[in-house]
């Protein structure tokens, strides 16, 4: 009856097909734009040198043309003096980014729900000065932004911000580690400075929930209180966190590319694109769209996939949520 009416709903049906669409890009990325090395794949593929620095545009050997190398910024581990000749292709750079996108967003996602999720049942079911502890550790993280964490992290941990194109003779022993993994100071941030919501939010119904009758039914039959409250208190308490996880997903792949934008860093592939293209946004004459192939497939793109996840948010919410489901019906 719920499958049916989230389907019913047109909204639904969009949000599915966008995600199922970025879905297959990413599985079906070898076949829609094979490594030209596979033995050492990228979501990079360098397509010409020469000495002029103009974007080209699409071709028959390049369908989304192709943007010149970032080169000499720190950021980015470029050696001063590095040739900066080397051109980019968009598509091949917004397929393989595909599967970039993806992987950030639903392993920073399910990561800070895990933390958030934990700490909020564990705080409301606690109560006392363990949930008020939890609870003014969230406020505290929440007055900390993003971007503090992000530099705080990297001064603490890293050299220098971790990218795709970093050599590995660069990075210590732990930065190494989280190179292969792929995980950078942007995602450690992100992480460690999202899960407040989350923990607001369970908090809250976890702390209603252990008061009902069933809660205290089971507490009277000898039920754990580990049995309590992961077997019955957070499953009913889950659906207003799933549906924040489903519209985080786009907004951290979002944040991260901006991030990469504004100079702070990270390693999504389409972030990375958007900073090659910031100079070529207004192009020659003033002409927004003189070299539109540099930002605007892969704008189009982050668009796409933040609309997709944020539907699928809204009809989850329309699925789950008790209010919504007593106003439906008739």
């Amino acid at each position: 009856m719920m499958v049916r009416r989230f389907w019913h709903i047109w909204q639904n049906r969009l949000a599915l097909g966008l995600i199922a669409l970025f879905v297959f890009v990413a599985a079906a990325a070898p076949l829609l734009a094979p490594q030209p090395d596979p033995a050492n794949p990228s979501y990079f593929k360098v397509v010409s040198q020469d000495f002029r620095r103009d974007p080209e545009p699409p071709s028959d050997e390049n369908i989304l043309g192709t943007v010149p190398q970032i080169t000499n910024l720190p950021m980015f581990g470029f050696i001063p003096g590095q040739d900066a000749s080397y051109r980019w292709d968009v598509y091949f750079t917004l397929i393989w980014g595909t599967r970039s996108a993806l992987r950030f967003g639903l392993l920073v996602t399910l990561a800070t729900a895990v933390l958030g999720i934990t700490l909020g049942a564990i705080s409301g079911y606690a109560g006392g000065w363990i949930g008020g502890l939890i609870m003014r550790v969230s406020d505290a993280f929440l007055a900390f932004p993003p971007i503090a964490a992000i530099w705080l992290i990297r001064r603490l941990f890293f050299q220098q911000i971790h990218n795709p194109f970093m050599l590995p003779e660069l990075l210590r022993p732990w930065e190494l580690l989280l190179a292969r993994w792929q995980i950078d100071p942007v995602m450690i941030a992100l992480i460690l400075f999202s899960w407040m919501p989350y923990a607001r939010l369970l908090n809250s119904a976890i702390s209603q929930l252990k008061t009902t009758e069933f809660a205290q039914a089971a507490k009277a039959i000898g039920a754990t209180h580990p049995r309590i409250l992961f077997r019955h208190l957070l499953p009913n308490a889950l659906a207003p966190a799933i549906v924040l996880a489903a519209r985080d997903v786009g907004g951290v792949v979002i944040m991260a590319s901006a991030f990469i934008f504004i100079g702070i860093g990270g390693n999504v592939a389409w972030g990375v694109i958007l900073v090659t293209s910031r100079d070529y946004v207004i192009g020659l004459g003033g002409n927004p769209f003189a070299y539109w192939w540099t930002f605007m497939p892969v704008t189009l793109a982050l668009i796409l996939f933040s609309i997709g996840w944020n539907l699928l948010g809204d009809g989850l919410n329309t699925m789950l949520n008790p209010r919504t489901k007593r106003r439906r019906s008739p």
